[in-house]
């Protein structure tokens, strides 16, 4: 055999199990980060693993060429893994890392429309049920009108006899009154006709008595000048009297007597036609409507016309029926086929299709990451959606079940919403949320499974450039489902270990995950 294929007890051991030791470390720092403690593997000494192997060649029947072979090919194996070939080494890189806070919640109507029915009718159909989609426009429900109509026709008499009612005592009112301002202006003319008459006949009646003066007058001097013409003279001789002629004066009176005659008799119809228009004007001034009266007809014929306008309105709606005014999910239904839905009723509620959001609950752990207006996702079955936290309540949720509920306090409801929802979500189902919290640009990261902690603070292992295993404390920010920021203990390029294994301590070798599976054939290891 040629010397380069010769092999000593040591080469094996070295070869075949790197790092060999006999004593069991006594505080593996995966326990003291929480991880779950394996079965630890008993240690043999260099000696016994010749023995082993030496026994392990006879069985075998393998050359020790064979087998020299064998370990120097996986000499070369380990010589070449690193990080990009070994799963369990990660180099440490720069990565945008975002953390979210995951929940879970259900699927609920954000924006809910109550529809109250317009009308005060019989339901004739209802035309939807719970849980189905309805697009704007739909009937949702239909009315029997018949009393409606009916109504209709009722309150238009009653209206028109109320009209007729109020036009009649206005035309009654309009009537005197025309009477009234009529005859009163006739009084005005003939108070000024029988005030001239009887200024007139005063006149006359004036000029009577003047002319009467002069006559009685003229009389007088006739009488006087006839008994002096009868009495003898010194001669004993009589004269005729040189009497005044009467004749003109008299006539003169007469005619004047008729005139006053004619003006008294204009005077005493006019007075008579006079006493009938004020008469006429005495009974017409209080036939008339009160302003009070004014506004109550006005009212009554308001109310009426309103009554009118509302039946007509309620006939039109109970002829068109209920329909939906936006696309929506039928929440629930309040009113059967046959009954009465009254104008103050709720008849059904919609969900609208385009306010649908999850509603959630977190403890009181993760209240100081959640804020109204982050971004989030929303897995509803096999859909993924984004939406917006837009509600956090503030007032905890006590679970009455719960005996620990008063000591440790309730949970925190919050609500996303989506903010494209489409036919694929069912209102009630269950749904996970995934709340955007963080986010770290360029970073430098180690992988999540990475991260041990013990009381001394957090920290990794990581393999130096002599395949030496040490451990690095460090201080880590915001992490992914993959990754943790990495803000103090690391640099760019460092390896790192990804399953820490409770074997392991500071200052051994590391073994790579690949080397290990390359065991030549024949190599065994002895467990407890």
């Amino acid at each position: 055999m040629d010397n380069k294929n010769e092999i000593t007890e040591t080469d094996l051991v070295e070869v075949a199990m790197p790092e060999v030791t006999s004593e069991e470390n006594p505080e593996s720092k995966t326990e003291a980060a929480g991880k779950k403690p394996e079965r630890k593997k008993k240690k043999i000494s260099k000696g016994a693993i010749a023995v082993i192997v030496v026994a392990a060649l006879v069985i075998g029947g393998l050359t020790v060429k064979t087998f020299v072979d064998s370990l120097k090919q996986m000499k070369e194996v380990m010589g070449d893994i690193d990080s990009k070939t070994d799963d369990n080494l990660f180099t440490v890189d720069r990565e945008d890392v975002e953390q979210e806070l995951t929940t879970s919640g259900t699927v609920v109507g954000i924006g809910k429309d109550a529809y109250i029915s317009p009308v005060t009718a019989k339901v004739e159909d209802v035309c939807v049920e719970v849980g189905q989609t309805v697009q704007k426009g739909d009937v949702l429900l239909t009315y029997d009108s018949s009393d409606l109509g009916d109504n209709l026709t009722k309150v238009k008499i009653q209206a028109q006899s109320e009209k007729a009612a109020g036009d009649s005592n206005y035309e009654a009112a309009d009537e005197a009154a025309e009477k009234a301002g009529s005859a009163q202006k006739k009084v005005k003319k003939l108070e000024k006709e029988v005030a001239s008459l009887k200024k007139d006949a005063e006149k006359l009646s004036d000029s009577i008595t003047s002319y009467q003066d002069k006559m009685e007058e003229t009389e007088a001097q006739n009488a006087k000048e006839t008994e002096k013409a009868a009495t003898p003279n010194e001669q004993g001789t009589t004269r005729e009297p040189n009497l005044q002629d009467t004749k003109e004066l008299k006539q003169t009176i007469r005619d004047l007597n008729k005139k006053l005659n004619k003006k008294n008799e204009a005077l005493s119809e006019k007075q008579s036609q006079l006493a009938e228009q004020q008469s006429i004007v005495a009974a017409n001034k209080d036939v008339k409507v009160s302003e009070s009266t004014k506004a109550q007809l006005a009212a009554s014929n308001e109310l009426s016309n309103l009554n009118v306008s509302e039946a007509e309105k309620s006939l039109s709606q109970a002829e068109a029926g209920l329909t939906a005014n936006a696309d929506g999910i039928v929440e629930s239904v309040d009113v059967v086929q046959g009954a009465y839905a009254n104008e103050t009723q709720t008849v059904m509620t919609i969900i609208k299709s385009d306010e649908i959001g999850v509603e959630f609950t977190i403890s009181k752990d993760d209240l100081g990451y959640i804020s109204n207006g982050q971004t989030a996702r929303v897995v509803i079955g096999n859909n993924e959606y984004e939406g917006t936290v837009e509600f956090v309540s503030r007032v905890a949720s006590m679970d009455a079940t719960s005996a620990t509920a008063k000591t440790t306090g309730g949970n925190i409801k919050g609500r996303i919403r989506i903010k494209n929802p489409d036919g694929n979500i069912y209102i009630g189902v269950s749904a996970k949320a995934y709340i955007f919290i963080g986010k770290a640009d360029k970073a430098l990261v180690i992988p999540y499974e990475a991260l041990c902690t013990d009381i001394d603070g957090d920290y990794v292992y990581v393999v130096d450039k002599n395949n030496k295993i040490q451990r690095k404390d460090v201080k880590v920010g915001i992490y992914s489902d993959e990754y943790y920021e990495v803000t103090e203990g690391m640099a760019e390029g460092d390896k790192v270990i990804r399953n820490v294994t409770k074997d392991m301590k500071p200052g051994d070798e590391y073994v790579p995950e690949t080397a290990a599976s390359a065991v030549a054939p024949g190599i065994v290891t002895v467990t407890e």
